[in-house]
């Protein structure tokens, strides 16, 4: 789920983001993570309450539910607008200064997003989201997540398996060198992604995707800022992480800010996975 902080609208607003540190933690204990659906869900404290959170490599802060935020006191903040992968635009108020603890890791991000997530929530079939937590958590360690066996570790000992990727920022998200049907391309490495592989409208029409006779069907897709309507279709090949995937179901995702490609749990939970956003790396190693 891509979440795209450069396109705040509202003065003045950009400048809250700079500077973001994570707190210096120690090597954590495993973290209970779980897979439902092929969204993530993880344990969260904000500002010392308890609550799951949606983990999402994908949306470039954290954000916070409105509600929820009610419930914990947090208000005031500066107005944004906001756009996700979703129909339109929609309206966020950036706080500053709201602890969030996940996998053993304080985070101090200088701002959360705060927006009405229940939309998000019933597409997904939930009834409510509280958390969504974003690259934070992945900017401020190296992360071990295993997400068959549901668990995610913290710590700089973690050693990686398997064939390292290098990470490419693309409008404020991580991507990942893939290749589609032989072409190659960079992709969103976005664990908020739960449903199909997302194919970018510039890409498939370069390629000629959509003009190659192979069938195509309509489905409900969308993320923050509200459902849309994706043309799907099935890549004959994508080759990730060493591996080589046949007739892999895909969606065209026509958001502005979509990358070439975004790959999400549905593949992604075939390899354990190991991040080090500071060094710039992904490592993937296959488990079947």
């Amino acid at each position: 789920m891509r979440f795209d902080r450069r396109a705040l609208l509202a003065g003045g607003a950009a400048a809250m983001l700079a500077g973001f540190a994570g707190s210096a933690n120690a090597d954590s204990a495993p973290t209970r993570l779980r897979v439902v659906d092929d969204r993530v869900f993880v344990d969260a404290v904000v500002n010392g309450r308890p609550t799951t959170a949606l983990l999402d490599s994908g949306a470039e802060m954290t954000v916070l539910d409105r509600a929820f935020a009610a419930r914990l006191g947090i208000s005031g903040g500066s107005a944004a607008t906001v756009r996700g992968t979703g129909a339109a635009t929609t309206e966020a108020r950036l706080v500053r200064g709201v602890e969030v603890i996940v996998a053993g890791l304080r985070l101090r991000s200088p701002t959360v997003a705060v927006i009405d997530l229940a939309d998000i929530a019933r597409r997904v079939h939930l009834d409510r989201i509280d958390v969504l937590v974003g690259r934070d958590l992945f900017d401020a360690a190296r992360l071990a997540i295993d997400l068959r066996a549901g668990s995610v570790r913290a710590g700089a000992s973690i050693v990686p398996a398997g064939v390292r990727l290098p990470l490419v920022p693309q409008r404020g998200v991580e991507t990942i060198p893939i290749s589609i049907e032989g072409s190659p391309a960079q992709a969103d490495f976005d664990l908020g992604n739960g449903g199909s592989v997302l194919i970018g409208a510039g890409f498939a029409n370069r390629h000629r995707m959509l003009a190659d006779g192979q069938p195509l069907a309509t489905i409900p897709g969308g993320g923050i800022g509200g459902a849309t309507l994706q043309t799907t279709l099935s890549l004959r090949t994508l080759d990730l992480g060493g591996r080589r995937f046949y007739d892999i179901p895909a969606a065209i995702d026509t958001s502005p800010t979509a990358a070439d490609a975004n790959i999400g749990v549905r593949l992604l939970k075939r390899f354990g996975i190991v991040t080090d956003f500071a060094a710039r790396s992904v490592w993937l190693d296959f488990r079947g």
